[in-house]
């Protein structure tokens, strides 16, 4: 189960003082070229291979916490650290809040793909079949079209878990997903990129509840997606659970859904109870997925230690995993 998104689910950073990046990161983040600069989409879309590791294929992203609601700063800071440039960056956003071109835009700089995580959070996902939030999607859908690059809007992320509130009802989910996938296609957004999320597990474990039930058909979905976590001891009744553990079933059930291509779009391991730089080895050395394409990181400090950053050691197997050699922050 995936950490309970709060109430403003824009995910705008809590109230937090951020200290200010020093002036020498900056000049680093302007000069330097990070090695594996963002991959070509269509390497993202095609990504397969039964016998290839992770590391090998699969493109690699984050959230970030406080970016791109603060600009790109803390994107950059956490590229800097890991010594390469995210391939997809990832954020989230409510249906109370506009398009806003200036974040698609610097997270598209460099290569990347950006993710959104578009929540409804008190929109009733009948009105949204109704048509009554057309003019929202309209303004969204002209914004996208005018972007530079492909947008990836993950739309009602997590539907089978119960701590959303547009979980419940596939029948009216599916009819909002084909009026919000209509009004796109009206507005000529064809650089959009429709990525369906359950988690990784049914909650409730109904029948009725199954991820299966909320898939709208293959014309609506370009990419399939799962969020999925190693919580550890942090809920003593999961306990800790290796990366191809948390994920097998679940995958095993959305990739008989579709074709697509699969991302993990909220995926991250607690600190707590195990060995969490051993946990991302095996992450990037599994070949147990064969058509994962994207591993998209949530990084922050909030249930657990979820944190790229949480501990040198885990950095240096991040780096080891994404082929880049140790920073100067991470080897000490």
């Amino acid at each position: 189960m995936a950490p309970h998104h709060a109430p403003d689910a824009d995910r705008r950073p809590r109230r937090r003082r951020w200290r200010a990046a020093p002036r020498w990161l900056a000049s680093l983040a302007a000069a330097m070229a990070l090695s594996g600069c963002g991959m070509l989409e269509a390497q993202g879309a095609m990504s397969t291979g039964a016998d290839l590791a992770l590391a090998e294929r699969a493109m690699f992203g984050a959230f970030t916490y406080g970016g791109v609601w603060r600009g790109m700063e803390p994107v950059v800071q956490l590229e800097l650290q890991l010594g390469r440039r995210l391939d997809v960056v990832h954020w989230f956003m409510n249906w109370d809040h506009d398009f806003d071109p200036a974040m698609v835009a610097n997270a598209s700089a460099g290569g990347r793909l950006p993710l959104i995580s578009w929540q409804p959070m008190r929109q009733d996902l009948r009105d949204i079949a109704a048509g009554v939030h057309d003019a929202y999607l309209r303004a969204w859908a002209a914004g996208v079209a005018a972007a530079p690059g492909p947008v990836y809007l993950r739309p009602f992320p997590e539907m089978n878990g119960e701590w959303v509130p547009w979980n419940g009802d596939p029948d009216a989910l599916r009819a909002a997903w084909r009026r919000m996938t209509a009004v796109f296609r009206d507005a000529g957004a064809d650089n959009v990129r429709w990525v369906w999320s359950p988690n990784v597990s049914d909650e409730p474990r109904t029948e009725a509840n199954r991820m299966e039930r909320y898939y709208p058909g293959h014309d609506q979905v370009d990419v399939l997606a799962l969020s999925g976590y190693n919580w550890g001891e942090t809920r003593p009744y999961i306990g800790w659970r290796s990366f191809e553990e948390v994920f097998a079933t679940g995958y095993a059930r959305i990739t008989a859904i579709g074709p697509q291509p699969l991302w993990l779009t909220e995926l991250a391991s607690s600190d707590a109870g195990g060995d969490k730089a051993a946990w991302v080895r095996d992450m990037f050395a599994s070949t147990e997925f064969p058509r994962m394409a994207a591993l998209v990181w949530f990084d922050e400090d909030k249930e657990a230690d979820w944190r790229i950053t949480s501990a040198p050691e885990v950095v240096r197997a991040f780096q080891h995993g994404l082929g880049v050699a140790p920073t100067v922050s991470s080897a000490r």
